[in-house]
Formats: structure tokens, C-alpha cells, sequence
């Protein structure tokens, strides 16, 4: 941390003293924990048995689906099981179907999407271009490719496809990189990790074995692979660029950040510097991660970089990042130029202060309470049970931050229902009841899922559901505009995201009282550009891509 930059230190040194949630606020809960009475019972297994295996730490994400094409928004949990994998029964990952009145039914047997292996993320796309949502599992060692048959139930096509790669996966995400109207996946992995030969590492203080910092271990190389569009893929890691990616992988999203409407890629690294890959446009990637400024803090430090999340948070229409860390370090808030320079905000804008003594993982920007602005939901965990600093504790609470759209944030944790602190991992957001806000599915290391259901009743909305052309069905990498009388409101349509995780891909606009909706603009990920007129508002409309 630079003494150059005394602003930054008298905020964190204040930091120090707030308390866990450091907010009080006179509203109801706007966030609701409804998993047990809509049906959604799952229990995460960490696989803890006293070893102190790495892997135990990470937790798990969630990914939201039509999987049936009912209209409902399905919930798929990634589950890790125990550790060492064995491949059990313990270990299966769980569908839950969306029923339509509020509850869930768990599919999972039915559906043949029960995975068993050491689960970490997933993303839920399209992959083949069929019509039907498609998921990849990251493992710790084989991840999975299951396809959508479109009649209820998944196959296992990993051999056939030509992924599945092993190792340590932790988050993918897909995105039509060389517009030749497929998905392409680029995954991002963590640590060279073996369980027969994890070093021993101790608490300085007591002696006691705990978990080994990141820096003992290698990182482990991420992997980037081109669609074909005939259900196959080849590794182009190296012909695209990546070769030299290796710096323990946690987050990654794929958009365009430099406004030239092709696909870049920004992933989150562990305590190495972040990765930005502009695209070229020919099938390749420049590294400008450290030219960028969105690799490392304002004090030039690499940071533990968990979580991701992109949004216009300060009202300029080019997307912004938003990254979680570890605690000391604060979470990061990377405001975007629109020309791929990016300046850490994070200190002044509210943004990092709430996070000083918080360990981040799932991260999302949403406008959670409908007034126009984005927010950010906050999922926090340490990863050790005894952490080093007496004011620093393993559970810890969520935290809403409420943004004001000219790029500051209000801490408002009180709008999360209380329940105590937790240790959270991965998060989805969508609005699985339909009834237009955003609501979030919250994975705990070792405890039970949350299903935080949204009580917004302030404000209107918009749903945009997109319909791609070619193999990209659901128009993954889109960015719309919904013009207003009180400026313009700008989404992503992205496929993966947070951390571990994939959010409903569907856009909700979040609009306060009075705003006029005058149309939307439609910038599709083949270059294509559509307007088309709103009336009424409180609604999905569904918008296909004109060829």
C-alpha cells in the first residue's frame, strides 16, 4: 500500500474500526432467504476431514436455466463431495425444477445431470446451438460437458466434444470470440494442486495445521477452446494468445470492454495480476493487463482477485469491473474509460471500504431495489476457520451495497434478511418467480443454499429476452441500450460470471418512479444493430436478431 496516497489509507485505517455490518437502516428486508419453504434443500460438502486439502476452501457456484423450456428458471447446484474425490453418491450435483408457483423439485436423477465429480463452477449456455441450455461443469479433475437433449434429461458428450480437461478448473465462461456464430469457452484454473502431496502448513501462532497460502503452489495454465459449430472444440490456447496464462484463475467474464464490438476476455487471478485480453479481431488476443490498470490495485499489488461482475456503474455506457477480495486488501472497483484504461476507484466511491475486514467471493451487479441504478451483492467467507486477525472471522455476513449510478455505493446490509454470518462461495442472480427483480442464489461452503427472493415494491421494469441468430441462441456478448427520458441504462448479456457461477441471462432493467421508456437499441454479437420501440413496461419482451 502506497503512503503516496493518504486518502486511501485514512479510509482503510477507518475501515478497521466499523463492525461486521457497519450499516443500520429503517426498511423492511428487500432480501428474503426462501430455500426451505420453495423447496430448494441442498447442503454443500466441502469434503473437510482434517487434512487441510486446499481445495476444501473454494466452495462451489450455481447456474440458472430453462433446462425444460417451460418459461421458469431452473436451478442447477454445483456440489464438491468429499475429499479426496471417490466419486460417490455425496458428491452428485443437484437440478432443481422450477414449478412456477414458488417451489422447486429436484430432478436430478431424472434429468441425468448429477454429476459426481469434485465440483467447483458452471456455466449454462447454448453450446451447440440447438435451441437447448447446455452445461460445463469446472472440476477438481475432470470437468464435464453435459448436452441438453431437449426432452428433459442431459448427456455426458465430454470425450466427443474434445473438452473436459483436467486439473483444477474453477470458473468458465462462454462467448462467440471470432463471430463465427458459436459459443466459445475459455476456462479459467487455479493451482497445480495434488492431494498426496500437500505440504504442511501451520498457524505461526499455535503450530496447528491449517490451510497453505496460494503462493506455495504452481499456478495452473488456463485453457482457452475455439467452437467448431459441429458439437466439437480444439484448444487454441495457444494460437489465441493464452499460453502464458497461468496466474491461479478464480473469476473470468467475456465481453466487449473497449467499445470495438468484439469479445474480450478479463479473468481474476490469486494473488498474481488479473488478465485482460483484448481481442484482435483476428482470432487472437493482446495481453494488456498491466497497461490497463485493471490488473492490480491502485498501489501497483496484485490482490487475492476472487469474484467478478460488470455493469455501467457510473452512467458513462461502457462496462465498469468489479472484483472481490481477500481481507486487508478491500474489493476492487475498476471504473472503464470505454478504451480499455481502466482507474481503481475503489477507496473513494464506498465500493472498498465495507470489504476491509471481509474475505469476498460471489459478487453481482444488479439494480436490486429498481430506482435505474446498479447495486452490488457481496458474498463473504474467509477460508480459513481461525483466521490471523482478532477482528476477522470465519462466517461473515453478506452485503448489499446500494449504488447511485454516478459511480458511489452505500453500504445496506440491513436489506439482507438476518440470519447471522454464513461463509459464502459462488452466486447466481435471476428473477426465477418472474415477477420482475432481481433475485440471488447464495452457495455456503459447507452449509446450506440460500434463496434470497426479492420484495422490491418501489419502481417499475423491463425484461429483455434476446434471440440470437445462428449457433449463439441466446445472443451471449449483446449489449443493450434502453433509452430513456432520464438518460440510457446499458446490460451485457453474458454467460458466466461471479464466481463459479452463471446468472439468468435474460436483461432486467430496473426503472424508478416516472421514467419514461422510449425505446431499446440492440448492438448483437454479429454486429448487428436493432431498435425497436417499449410500451408497456412490467414486462419480458422478446427481441430476435434480424439477419
Amino acid at each position: 500500500m502506497s503512503l503516496s496516497d493518504p486518502v486511501r489509507w485514512l479510509l482503510l485505517l477507518l475501515a478497521v474500526a466499523l463492525p461486521a455490518g457497519g450499516d443500520t437502516c429503517p426498511e423492511a428486508p428487500l432480501l428474503n432467504d426462501v430455500a426451505r419453504e420453495s423447496g430448494l434443500e441442498f447442503v454443500h460438502d466441502r469434503g473437510a476431514t482434517g487434512g487441510k486439502y486446499n481445495p476444501e476452501t473454494m466452495g462451489s457456484g450455481i447456474a440458472w436455466l430453462d433446462y425444460d423450456g417451460d418459461g421458469w428458471l431452473d436451478a442447477y447446484v454445483v456440489q464438491s463431495g468429499p475429499f479426496p474425490p471417490d466419486g460417490s453418491a455425496a458428491a452428485a450435483n443437484r437440478l432443481f425444477r422450477n414449478l412456477g408457483d414458488g417451489r422447486f423439485q429436484d430432478v436430478t436423477q431424472s434429468s441425468g445431470s448429477g454429476d459426481r465429480g469434485y465440483g467447483q463452477g458452471v456455466v449454462a449456455a447454448d453450446v451447440d446451438g440447438d435451441g437447448f441450455t447446455d452445461l460445463y461443469l469446472a472440476n477438481y479433475g475432470a470437468d464435464r460437458l453435459l448436452k441438453n437433449r431437449g426432452d428433459g434429461t442431459f448427456e455426458d458428450v465430454t470425450e466427443d466434444s474434445g473438452l473436459g480437461t483436467g486439473g483444477w478448473s474453477s470458473s468458465a465462461a462462454l462467448a462467440d470470440v471470432d463471430r463465427d456464430g458459436d459459443l466459445d469457452l475459455y476456462l479459467a484454473r487455479y493451482l497445480e494442486h495434488i492431494p498426496e502431496e500437500e505440504p504442511f502448513c501451520a498457524n505461526p501462532d499455535t503450530g496447528e495445521r491449517w490451510y497453505c497460502d496460494p503462493s506455495v503452489f504452481e499456478g495452473e495454465s488456463d485453457r482457452f477452446f475455439r467452437n467448431l459449430g459441429d458439437g466439437t472444440f480444439e484448444d487454441a490456447t495457444e494460437s489465441a494468445g493464452f499460453a502464458a496464462a497461468d496466474g491461479k484463475g478464480m473469476g473470468v467474464v467475456m465481453l466487449d470492454l473497449d467499445g470495438d464490438r468484439w469479445t474480450d476476455i478479463y479473468v481474476t487471478n490469486d494473488m498474481t495480476w488479473n488478465f485482460l485480453f483484448i481481442n484482435r479481431g483476428d482470432g487472437t488476443f493482446d495481453d494488456l493487463s498491466l497497461l490497463s490498470g485493471a490488473a492490480v490495485s491502485r498501489d501497483g499489488m496484485p490482490e487475492a482477485g476472487m469474484g467478478v461482475a460488470v455493469g455501467d456503474i457510473d452512467g458513462d455506457r461502457d462496462a465498469d469491473l468489479a472484483v472481490t477480495n481477500y481481507d486487508v486488501q478491500t474489493n476492487t472497483l475498476y471504473l472503464n474509460d470505454g478504451a480499455s484504461r481502466f482507474e481503481d476507484a475503489s477507496a473513494g466511491s464506498g465500493f472498498g471500504v465495507p470489504s476491509f475486514n471481509m474475505v469476498g467471493f460471489g459478487l453481482a451487479l444488479a439494480d436490486f431495489d429498481r430506482d435505474g441504478d446498479l447495486d452490488a451483492f457481496v458474498a463473504n467467507g474467509h477460508t480459513v476457520e481461525t483466521p490471523a486477525r482478532a477482528n476477522v472471522h470465519y462466517a461473515q455476513p453478506d452485503q448489499l451495497l446500494l449504488g447511485d449510478g454516478a459511480g458511489h455505493f452505500t453500504l445496506a446490509t440491513c436489506l439482507i434478511q438476518p440470519e447471522g454470518p454464513t461463509v459464502s462461495r459462488g452466486i447466481a442472480t435471476a428473477d426465477y418467480d418472474s415477477d420482475g427483480d432481481t433475485d440471488v442464489a447464495v452457495q455456503r461452503s459447507g452449509a446450506r443454499l440460500a434463496l434470497m427472493r426479492n420484495e422490491a415494491e418501489a419502481g417499475d421494469w423491463l425484461g429483455l429476452v434476446l434471440h440470437g441468430a445462428n449457433g449463439n441462441t441466446d445472443a451471449i456478448g449483446a449489449r443493450v441500450e434502453l433509452v430513456t427520458d432520464r438518460g440510457i441504462q446499458v446490460l451485457w448479456a453474458l454467460a458466466g460470471d461471479s464466481y463459479q457461477s452463471s446468472s439468468d441471462r435474460r436483461l432486467l432493467f430496473g426503472l424508478a418512479e416516472g421514467v419514461v421508456v422510449e425505446r431499446v437499441e440492440v448492438f448483437w454479437p454479429s454486429g448487428r444493430r436493432q431498435s425497436a420501440l417499449v410500451a408497456p413496461v412490467g414486462r419480458y419482451l422478446h427481441l430476435t436478431e434480424p439477419l
